[in-house]
């Protein structure tokens, strides 16, 4: 830790302004038109440009609202800025929501981790650069924040392209592992960014770097693992950073950190006993006990059922029962068909006929005819089959069908189901 102490000083200094809301202040210079020539279209309108030119592609992206954007605008228009970004690249910017983003995002495969967010592009659309730009302290600095990112765009040694390799071969200072981390979270290399993320907790170790506004920052932006050792940290020292940062910014991290543990490479993994305890920790960040437990319900009934355990899975569904007010016809036949597409035994048989009744008994007067309802019956006949409840099952399959036939649904399935039965 000792050789990045001053690399973790440089970054407390660069990322003040995130979390202390000081947005760059106005200057008292006349902002002129003499920035960026940001072409008009899409970025395939571009992308046709930059190639007849043969000139890279220098991409902006902006949130409306969002105050380092705000910031970084005027920037933008600086003369000197317009005249190396117009000399070297092709230049076009898009707001995050709009449909041209989206367009964007879709056809590069790239997500926006924070913003403002710059990419670049070679002349053939190949990612080669990006960089997500502090505010500085004066004008100046932040001209030349911006100047540099496009410098390093234009030096393959710098670009993030050859990141991989400065990794590879041992680099491990800070401020590269965070901008790597960016970068991989961007392009959506998750084997990657676990591999910094695991470096990131060897390297930092101390309360006190962890607890930094650097620590912090990579909390909220790269880490992906719960199991990681900043994330242990975090969980289990969270009223130091609430006496740190504010509780919102704390709650998000938190559930950053979940979620993507939850929904990442080890998300289909966790035992049961973990699952539980991160719907605990969510909890402790100041989620609700029923939305925490709306949220995780499906990774716990997912993790006992791995474990053949098909009697905690029903237990823990019955528990959510009591706990939810928001269940509908909908949430029942689902979970009826769930288990009765992944439980391991029947244990779970005897419940069905209840949910299907509790569904039926919530369903509004216009969900009485519907695929829904019809899909309700068709699993509730294949429980009574398996119960050997023959009589049970054949009425449910025609109630089945006649209801498909009602909704316009295919009948292919209930057809079937009736026949098998008879």
């Amino acid at each position: 830790m000792q050789n990045s102490k001053s690399t973790l000083a440089v970054f407390f200094i660069v990322v003040a302004s995130f979390f202390e809301n000081g947005i760059l202040l106005a200057q008292t210079q006349k902002i002129t038109n003499q920035g960026i020539n940001f072409i008009s279209g899409d970025f395939n309108t571009i992308l046709t440009k930059a190639k007849t030119v043969k000139k890279p592609v220098f991409v902006e992206v902006y949130l409306n609202g969002c105050p380092h954007c705000e910031a970084l605008a005027p920037v933008l228009t600086e003369k000197s800025v317009g005249d190396f970004f117009n000399a070297n690249f092709i230049s076009w910017k898009t707001e995050a929501n709009s449909k041209e983003s989206a367009a964007f995002q879709k056809s590069k495969g790239v997500t926006y981790p924070e913003f403002p967010i710059m990419f670049f592009f070679d002349f053939n659309g190949d990612l080669i650069h990006l960089v997500t730009p502090a505010e500085r302290k004066t004008r100046a600095e932040f001209i030349e924040e911006v100047l540099a990112a496009g410098r390093a765009a234009l030096d393959p040694m710098q670009r993030t392209g050859s990141y991989a390799t400065r990794f590879k071969s041992g680099d491990r200072d800070l401020m590269f592992l965070i901008n790597y981390g960016k970068y991989c979270k961007t392009i959506k290399d998750q084997i990657a960014l676990t591999e910094i993320n695991d470096t990131l907790g060897k390297l930092l170790t101390s309360p006190q770097d962890i607890t930094s506004q650097a620590g912090f920052y990579i909390l909220q932006r790269l880490i992906n693992d719960v199991d990681n050792p900043l994330s242990a940290y975090f969980f289990t020292h969270l009223n130091e950073f609430k006496s740190k940062y504010p509780a919102k910014d704390v709650k998000e991290a938190g559930e950053a950190i979940l979620f993507h543990s939850l929904y990442g490479p080890k998300g289909d993994v966790y035992p049961s006993a973990r699952i539980v305890n991160m719907r605990k920790d969510m909890v402790k960040i100041g989620v609700t006990e029923t939305e925490a437990s709306a949220r995780l319900l499906l990774k716990e009934l997912d993790a006992y059922l791995r474990e053949k355990n098909t009697k905690a899975a029903v237990r823990r569904f019955n528990e959510y029962r009591k706990q939810a007010s928001s269940l509908g016809l909908s949430d029942y036949a689902y979970l009826m068909k769930y288990f009765n597409e992944k439980a391991t035994d029947n244990s779970y048989l005897s419940e069905l006929p209840i949910w299907a009744n509790e569904g039926i008994r919530l369903a509004k007067s216009t969900e009485a005819n519907t695929k829904v309802m019809a899909s309700l019956y068709y699993e509730l006949a294949e429980a009574y089959w398996k119960m050997d409840k023959k009589p049970e099952a054949i009425k449910s399959a025609g109630k089945g069908l006649e209801t498909a036939k009602t909704a316009k649904d295919d009948l292919t399935r209930f057809q079937e189901q009736v026949g098998r039965m008879k």
